[in-house]
């Protein structure tokens, strides 16, 4: 089953005041998602960058903070009896249940004591640490009740939807799973059903030696997907399928190449962006999958890059193709 990469250009034209009110057209390319057959739109420029990622003095000094350290303990809900303990910790990072949950099963894990850090400042050990404190709850909540489906997510920054600077990951467990991954993993069966095969292995074996990849961190590759879903989206493709265990090195794996990225986001004068790390237990048909997309900058008068076409048509926007993108990337690999 071949693996077909589906694009067409249309111009949009107008009389320009940019031109002396000459006959001019900008070139809108739509894409398709090659496994969801999700439409995305390459336009013309208006992604708002700065020119160096600098929003620390935006961000506050963290007084009543309730994830700095010194109220933490006294702010933060505890945990279940199911999950064995009130709250859990590795390294920097803590755990506790989200206090306003978005799933069956939903916690938050701080990953610094830090009230801020620079995109740049986020390096993998600490991110590792957060993602097996995270799995280390995610587990807890499958023994539970048998969950199917787990996302571990960061938002970073008001532009990438925060509410609170300090650094930190939200999972959610349930049998529900979100619009994207049942979308997606409905799509990785069909596939495997027709070739025996995941749709990822084969979408790696076709992206190489091409110029959409990126590289690799010990056992997860990364590319720049051809239809993307925002911005500067990198996609990471572990070598595992199902939940890892919080002990899995395929952890520290995932958080160099997230670091990664967030060095060319910070090159870039990005300082927000999200990722999801997506895992479906006992599926063949679904590795484990993280996105990495950047925000626009966290400055004074940021624009939201969500709009209609994604909040209301489920949409996808950007404005640099992944093959001009992902060579940049890549040089921080």
């Amino acid at each position: 089953m071949a693996i077909e990469f589906s694009k067409a250009t249309e111009e949009a034209e107008f009389y320009s005041p940019m031109a002396d009110f000459d006959l001019d057209s900008q070139p809108v390319e739509y894409r398709r998602d090659p496994l969801t057959g999700q439409q995305t739109r390459v336009v013309a420029q208006w992604f708002p960058e700065a020119d160096e990622a600098d929003a620390e003095p935006d961000v506050g000094d963290g007084e009543d903070c309730f994830f700095c350290p010194e109220m933490v303990d006294e702010a933060t809900p505890e945990y279940p009896d199911y999950v064995g303990t009130d709250r859990g910790s590795r390294g920097e990072a803590t755990s506790f249940p989200n206090l306003f949950p978005y799933g069956t099963h939903s916690n938050v894990v701080v990953l610094t004591e830090d009230h801020f850090r620079p995109v740049g400042d986020l390096p993998a050990d600490i991110l590792a640490d957060g993602l097996a404190c995270a799995l280390a709850y995610v587990h807890a909540a499958i023994d539970h009740d048998g969950s199917q489906f787990v996302s571990i997510n960061m938002n970073y920054l008001p532009p990438a939807g925060s509410s609170v600077v300090h650094p930190h990951l939200q999972a959610i467990v349930d049998d529900h799973g979100t619009n994207g991954m049942r979308r997606r993993l409905d799509a990785e069966r069909d596939y495997h059903a027709d070739t025996g095969d995941t749709y990822w292995a084969a979408l790696l074996d076709e992206e190489r030696e091409g110029s959409r990849y990126v590289g690799r961190t010990g056992g997860v590759e990364w590319l720049a997907p051809f239809a993307p879903t925002a911005q500067y989206h990198v996609t990471g493709v572990p070598d595992v399928t199902g939940v890892p265990d919080p002990e899995d090195s395929v952890l520290a794996d995932i958080a160099a190449g997230i670091e990664n990225v967030l060095a060319f986001y910070d090159d870039r004068g990005l300082d927000a962006f999200n990722f999801a790390l997506q895992l479906v237990r006992d599926e063949p048909a679904s590795p484990a999958v993280v996105d990495v997309v950047a925000r626009p900058a966290f400055e004074e008068g940021y624009v939201n890059d969500v709009f209609y076409l994604q909040a209301l048509h489920d949409e996808r926007v950007v404005d640099v193709p992944p093959e001009e993108y992902a060579p940049e990337v890549a040089a921080f690999f």
